[in-house]
């Protein structure tokens, strides 16, 4: 029903008072101006604030920038602002200004910086007037319901290529402008990641540690998603997780995840992000559910589902326990997202449990991923918060145990070749 309302339905039609340009609506930013983005990007509207070189002192904040953000970032008079850094900034040579703030918080930091001008991209509106809010919420909804003073602005960039998703959405008196531009695809939200090739070992790792019944959150591709797709044997799996990614998705359709038991959102598959390769099997799917991120990512609402399992995956692990998930020889890779979130919550449940897959080394097998001691400002995760580390040599369990217990476990799950000398590290930092 949804499906034939939004392709036979015209909203420029309807409301054409409402509609707009990316350029229009970038006009409108002043100088001083503090610019809000969603997530994801909404594209176009970056693109022509790009195009302006007579601001001064504005600051665009994009939670997780694509090539509108390296756009934004490339124009001297413009300062881009993001928590999370991806790949195209990168090779755009772009510099981003980092806010460390986790997706959970996300909305609570726009009511406490809110923009003057906010862009959110959204679906196609519907006849009744209510907008859909496209593949993502995150918090997006901050930014659209923020305290608006008088010159406030919220405009919505319509992606007509994104599903219809049951859950939480916004209405067309929202918005101050709705942007026209005729999209034909959808830019990923995260940057892509290469599974290792050999995933037995971290399927039997997961089978050991995943019950049937349980509720499962994966980290965005690579490793934790595409050996989370490898349980179709499981039965009766829920998912409750911050992006709704392939994995789980082949999950759903083996039958293995069926939300039967779960006990938040029970019968429902939740998220509040929906990745492309997802968008068909969403679309219109009653049994999946878009909610905004402070209530997808809550920590109450984590740890009250039933054995919460959270996988996610890790840069390094230092014999200490502690994680880093967003550096890479001191320099800022990715961003927290909402693994943090995840961790949280499950320190707050008697069965929950985080479980982080990682490969043992990197560059080829000359660099051990688990290493003596991680620089102070990489910490993603502290050591009270990591439960399970799991590389292909095997399972290291770390809830409750002592400082030299985690030094003994990790060394355990390293490689062979980098055994002695996290062993000697360890003595020297006298853990052993």
């Amino acid at each position: 029903m949804v499906a034939e309302e939004k392709t036979s339905f015209d909203w420029t039609e309807a409301w054409p008072d409402l509609v707009t340009t990316p350029e229009a609506a970038a006009a409108q930013v002043r100088d001083g101006d503090l610019v809000g983005a969603s997530l994801p990007e909404p594209t176009a509207f970056l693109y022509a604030l790009a195009e302006r070189t007579d601001l001064k002192d504005v600051a665009v904040f994009v939670p997780a920038p694509r090539k509108g953000g390296a756009a934004i970032a490339m124009n001297a008079s413009l300062e881009l602002r993001a928590p999370f850094l991806t790949q195209i900034l990168r090779e755009a040579g772009a510099h981003a200004e980092l806010v460390p703030v986790r997706l959970e918080d996300w909305g609570r930091f726009t009511k406490r910086n809110p923009p003057r001008v906010a862009c959110v991209q959204v679906g196609t509106p519907l006849p009744d007037g209510t907008v859909p809010p496209g593949s993502a919420i995150a918090g997006n909804d901050a930014l659209i319901h923020r305290a608006r003073k008088e010159g406030d602005l919220v405009f919505g960039l319509v992606n007509p290529v994104v599903p219809y998703i049951h859950g939480d959405s916004f209405r067309i008196e929202d918005f101050d402008a709705l942007i026209h531009v005729p999209l034909k695809g959808s830019m990923p939200v995260f940057d892509e990641r290469t599974p290792p090739t050999d995933l037995d070992p971290f399927v039997d790792a997961l089978d050991e540690l995943i019950p049937d019944g349980a509720t499962v959150q994966s980290g965005v591709g690579g490793l934790t998603e595409v050996a989370l797709a490898r349980l179709t044997h499981k039965n009766d799996l829920g998912i409750h997780t911050e992006v709704m990614c392939q994995g789980l998705m082949d999950l759903m359709r083996s039958g293995a995840a069926t939300n039967r038991l779960k006990t938040v959102f029970p019968d429902k598959t939740v998220f509040t992000i929906a990745l492309p390769e997802t968008f068909d099997f969403v679309d219109d799917n009653p049994h999946c559910q878009i909610v905004p991120a402070h209530v997808a990512l809550n920590h109450g609402q984590i740890a009250a589902n039933r054995d919460m399992r959270c996988v996610n995956g890790a840069l390094e692990i230092d014999l200490w326990g502690q994680v880093n998930s967003e550096m890479i020889n001191g320099v800022q890779h990715s961003g927290v997202g909402g693994a943090l979130d995840f961790l949280r919550g499950c320190q707050m449940s008697d069965s929950a449990m985080s479980i982080h897959l990682m490969p043992a080394t990197a560059r080829g097998g000359a660099a051990s991923r688990i290493v003596p001691q991680i620089s102070v400002n990489a910490v993603t995760a502290t050591r009270y918060d990591v439960d399970v580390v799991v590389t292909e040599f095997g399972i290291a369990r770390l809830q409750d145990a002592s400082v030299r217990q985690k030094a003994e476990r990790l060394i355990a799950v390293a490689h062979p070749d980098h055994r002695s000398e996290l062993q000697e590290a360890a003595h020297r930092m006298q853990v052993l």
